[in-house]
């Protein structure tokens, strides 16, 4: 009786071990697909952040051309400029009177 409770611990010892052994592959797969994941988020953010930037070199490019372009035609065009400008106060002007009725 004392070899079959030997023989009985021994399986119990093995299958432990073997449970043992894939619980830490799967911890390891799951830590290096974790790294892989990161790393992933962070070349796609990487490249979303450099997307970012150009839209905004862009966006400040073409704001300067188009500030200069209406200095421009203000300089040219003074007159137009003051009228265009009461026009625009006017018509805002009329909206919030309408609004507040």
């Amino acid at each position: 009786m004392a070899t079959t409770n030997a023989s009985t611990q021994t399986k119990a010892h093995d299958k432990v071990d073997q449970a043992a052994e894939a619980a830490h592959k799967g911890v390891d797969s799951a830590a290096q697909a974790a790294e892989r994941s990161e790393e992933q988020i962070r070349q796609v953010a990487n490249q979303i952040s450099d997307q970012a930037h150009k839209i905004s070199d862009q966006a400040k490019a073409q704001s300067e051309r188009v500030s200069t372009a209406v200095s421009s035609y203000t300089q040219e065009n003074p007159v137009k400029s003051v009228g265009i400008a009461f026009l625009a106060g006017a018509v805002v002007a009329g909206f919030l009177c309408s609004k507040r009725k």
